[in-house]
């Protein structure tokens, strides 16, 4: 989930192995909804703080919490990219943005320290609940045939603060599932295959469908 420290482990291995550009193939990019989500965070890369710490910052409080990073303490600004954060929830197996909804708009952002071109992407969408479920998937109106969606290229060169950042908007409906998770990739070598680290990620959920007492169930009251 961390890009940052990604980058800087492949930048290390680069120097000490002597590769080339290649390590950095495939590039990850930030998904996330347009409407309401909350962040599912790793307790050992970020936690929360309330207000009253000398840490918190009002201006970055999501339902009472601002989300720091565990290395520098600091706000990471690639989660806070997505519009309708409402809070977090600490996860030791699942992260990524959670939502409840099965029509939506989902943004790939193209968010990175330097202006950049992110060529071939593709939107993957998996780990369908339950697992033997095979979900239909239209994006754009038009029926998605297998799990892949080819959104073609994105420049990301709008300066955001210290940043810069592009995006492109998928208009996407499912059925037929529990739950569906998504995460897009710049296939630069155009193998089909991702070559690197972990990707920021959304996850949607039916909230017609029955379900257990579980984390959906704190979720589910979010956006009542």
């Amino acid at each position: 989930m961390r890009l940052r420290m990604l980058a800087f482990a492949a930048t290390t291995l680069a120097f000490f192995l002597g590769l080339s550009v290649a390590v950095y193939a495939d590039p990850c990019l930030v998904v996330y909804p347009s409407g309401p989500c909350v962040y599912h965070y790793d307790p050992a890369e970020y936690y929360t703080v309330g207000l009253g710490h000398p840490l918190y910052d009002s201006e970055y409080d999501r339902g009472g919490q601002v989300l720091l990073d565990i290395v520098d303490n600091e706000v990471d600004m690639t989660i806070y990219q997505a519009p309708g954060l409402m809070g977090f929830v600490q996860s030791t197996s699942d992260q990524g943005f959670y939502f409840i909804g099965t029509t939506f708009d989902l943004i790939i952002d193209g968010w990175s320290n330097v202006p950049t071109t992110y060529v071939n992407i593709l939107v993957v969408f998996d780990q369908f609940v339950p697992e033997p479920c095979s979900p239909t998937i239209s994006v754009n109106g038009s029926p998605l045939s297998g799990t892949v969606y080819n959104a073609g290229d994105l420049v990301g060169q709008t300066p955001v603060g210290n940043n810069y950042s592009d995006a492109l908007t998928l208009h996407v409906s499912w059925q037929g599932c529990y739950g569906v998770h998504a995460w897009a990739f710049s296939d630069e070598d155009y193998d089909g295959t991702r070559d690197g680290g972990e990707c920021f990620t959304a996850f949607s959920h039916d909230m017609e469908t029955p379900v257990q007492q579980s984390t959906w169930g704190l979720i589910k009251t979010l956006f009542r």
